[in-house]
């Protein structure tokens, strides 16, 4: 009988049959090679054989181009629609019109490498070069596409030993308590459910697409909570643009979060009317709300409040600065940010003011009081 995991089976005639994959087309679909042997040890042993030889086969006998590289890596790899959609942009309009033609397995370091300071010079379709952190998502991808492939047909690609571009960390400065302040006293008089999202990522550090697509039902008022189950974003798919709704970012990203007491009433009010499956930023069942539309309705209101322009993420970088200064434990926030591990957070997400350090380091004073 055939175990688990192996394809091996006892045919009609009675001989025995192992099949593996010793190849992919160039569309993603695999290549079966078959073996026959009169018994199942002996059609395993045959088997085992063949995959090694596979293995041993010198790598120019694989004739994949970068082309057919990514017209198979995107056919089998399991990646969200807005995923896809920025891999095929990248790919369609930087990648295959200079190395589309070029065959694998005789990529190397130093033509990636090339090709990558190309683009950090001139690489945007109406000149100029492109950010050090598109070239590194070109070089990510490369390399992710040619490690699938070499695990697959068995090759070694110099390629993978380039040395991707560094990128330095986009500094954000959180808003200060004089301008949390002044955004309680714009948004909390008249309780609306438009203003609810703003307050709903200082409060909960919700991302924006994770705030257009909150609805109603998500909110637990007897618990206290919100549920963050789905995130909106507009891609680009056919040469359109189109709103889409879809999982958030990570699997970590799926969470519940607790909520201060204050902002339950808040919401409470906010939503007051609105039907159970409306989103709660549009008030609709039918229409979520444009992440572009509410990052410059969130601009509006700045401005009404003399705080200068900042983007709409702030607020989630606010909010674990916060969560860190009140003592919260950095697990705890890390989950309630949705974050994969607490390194994220503590890299990238906590920006101790200079008052929280003056405060901190007068506890670790031990003169006394003497002048």
């Amino acid at each position: 009988m055939p175990k688990t995991g192996e394809n091996i089976y006892k045919r009609k005639d009675g001989r025995w049959e192992a099949r593996f994959i010793s190849g992919r087309k160039p569309d993603g679909c695999a290549k079966y090679t078959s073996v026959y042997a009169r018994t199942y040890a002996a059609a395993k042993a045959k088997l085992e054989e063949r995959k090694r030889m596979v293995v041993s086969r010198p790598a120019g006998s694989c004739r994949l181009t970068v082309k057919e590289l990514f017209v198979w890596y995107l056919s089998q790899a399991e990646i969200k629609p807005s995923t896809r959609a920025r891999y095929v942009f990248l790919i369609e309009h930087h990648i295959l019109p200079e190395l589309g033609s070029i065959f694998v397995v005789s990529l190397t370091a130093k033509q990636l490498s090339d090709f990558l300071s190309q683009k950090r010079q001139s690489g945007r379709l109406h000149g100029g070069g492109l950010s050090a952190k598109s070239v590194r998502d070109i070089g990510v991808l490369i390399k992710a596409a040619l490690r699938f492939a070499s695990a697959e047909y068995h090759f070694y690609c110099d390629a993978l030993n380039t040395k991707l571009p560094k990128t330095k960390q986009r500094e954000i400065e959180p808003f200060s308590a004089w301008e949390l302040d002044q955004l309680r006293k714009s948004l909390s008089p008249s309780p609306n459910h438009k203003d609810a999202g703003i307050l709903l990522s200082a409060n909960g550090g919700l991302r924006l697409g994770e705030v257009c697509a909150l609805r109603v039902s998500d909110i637990d008022f007897q618990n206290g909570t919100v549920s963050i189950e789905r995130a909106v974003q507009r891609v680009r798919q056919n040469g359109k643009t189109k709103l889409i709704i879809q999982t958030p970012k990570s699997e970590k990203s799926v969470r519940v979060i607790p909520l201060p007491n204050d902002m339950m009433a808040y919401l409470k009010k906010a939503v007051s009317g609105l039907s159970q499956n409306a989103y709660i930023l549009t008030g609709r069942t039918d229409k979520p709300m444009e992440p572009r539309t509410y990052q410059y309705y969130f601009e509006s209101v700045l401005r009404q409040c003399g705080i200068r322009k900042r983007s709409y993420h702030t607020l989630r970088h606010t909010y674990a600065t916060r969560c860190i200064e009140n003592r919260i434990d950095v697990k705890s926030v890390s989950e309630m940010l949705g974050h994969a591990d607490v390194t994220t957070t503590l890299r990238l997400y906590v920006h101790p003011s200079l008052d929280s350090k003056r405060q901190a380091i007068q506890k670790i004073s031990f003169l006394g009081g003497v002048a």
